[in-house]
């Protein structure tokens, strides 16, 4: 089986307009700057469900099981009600900040109550609407510390409640669309709380998204904790191929980030094509592609 560890659910009518403008990965990097009246308008607007696409794509490409998140803007009710329409097909992860558009830099800074404001709303989220774990996380909004041990005791009450069950999380890794957050996209941080909470599976997503640094601070942290893993959205072979010979493929898993701007990609492929032709230049073997694949995503998701 083919599984995707990385796929976003909910669109916008208005992104749909710059469908014909979003074919490169700089594109859709840039489109919220290039587009600032897009991305006014559609944060106005009531969110998509643009399911029927995606499981036309996984179809189109082979991808049995995607594991799926809300996307920013999208709550995790709609990601929900979706997966409980496909059992079979999707394994929803929630968002644990709810995803607020673009934090204002101006805005206050996250004060003590928003750590156990965090963890009610994924412990209703795993215990009530039945997550499998909790998706990309942005830390700024977590957090106003620097300091990795302030950093994860923050972080401390949501992973309370991901422990008993060992339900993963993700943290995202390199740039991002979106204003904000770039201190903490360095993952360094993150071997403080892998440290303080083993049983949580942390995924840093994108492995540093083919940047050097960001992937250096990723392998550092995976190699100190055996609980991080990795997954190859926007990686390159290289560092596919190093991360592979150092920690095995069963820290390792297959990913597009497909979503309502990344579903767009064509030039020079699409997403799909983009990660399965990844990991072929990565020269894996047969082994390797059965952990990337499918083996480590149904170990870490408690897909059955």
């Amino acid at each position: 089986m083919l599984i995707d560890s990385h796929t976003h659910l909910g669109g916008f009518p208005a992104i749909e307009e710059l469908a014909d403008s979003m074919r490169t990965r700089n594109d859709i990097a840039s489109w919220r700057t290039t587009y600032p009246e897009i991305f006014a308008r559609i944060q106005q607007e009531e969110p998509s469900d643009n399911s029927a696409a995606l499981l036309e794509a996984m179809d189109l490409n082979g991808i049995d099981i995607a594991v799926v998140q809300p996307t920013v803007g999208i709550s995790n009710e709609f990601v929900s009600s979706i997966a409980r329409r496909h059992p079979g097909r999707f394994v929803p992860l929630a968002s644990a900040t709810e995803w607020p558009w673009a934090p204002d830099p101006r805005a206050p800074l996250p004060d003590a109550k928003v750590p156990e404001h965090v963890a009610r709303i994924a412990d209703r989220a795993v215990n009530e609407l039945g997550f499998a774990g909790i998706g990309e996380t942005n830390t700024q909004i977590m957090t106003a510390h620097v300091d990795p041990r302030l950093v994860a005791a923050d972080f401390g009450p949501l992973m309370d409640v991901l422990a008993p069950r060992r339900l993963p999380i993700q943290l995202p890794t390199g740039w991002t669309q979106f204003p904000g957050n770039l201190h903490y996209q360095d993952p360094l941080w993150v071997d403080e709380l892998a440290a303080r909470h083993p049983d949580v599976p942390i995924i840093l997503t994108k492995m540093g998204r083919s940047i050097q640094r960001y992937f250096d601070s990723c392998l550092t942290v995976a190699l100190r904790n055996r609980n991080v893993y990795l997954d190859i959205v926007g990686t390159s072979a290289d560092h596919l191929r190093t991360a592979l010979n150092a920690l095995g493929p069963d820290r390792i898993m297959f990913g597009t980030d497909w979503s309502y701007t990344w579903r767009y990609l064509s030039a020079p492929d699409d997403v799909h094509s983009t990660a399965r032709r990844l990991v072929e230049a990565a020269m894996v073997t047969k082994d390797e592609a059965a952990g990337i694949f499918e083996r480590t995503a149904r170990t870490v998701f408690a897909i059955d």
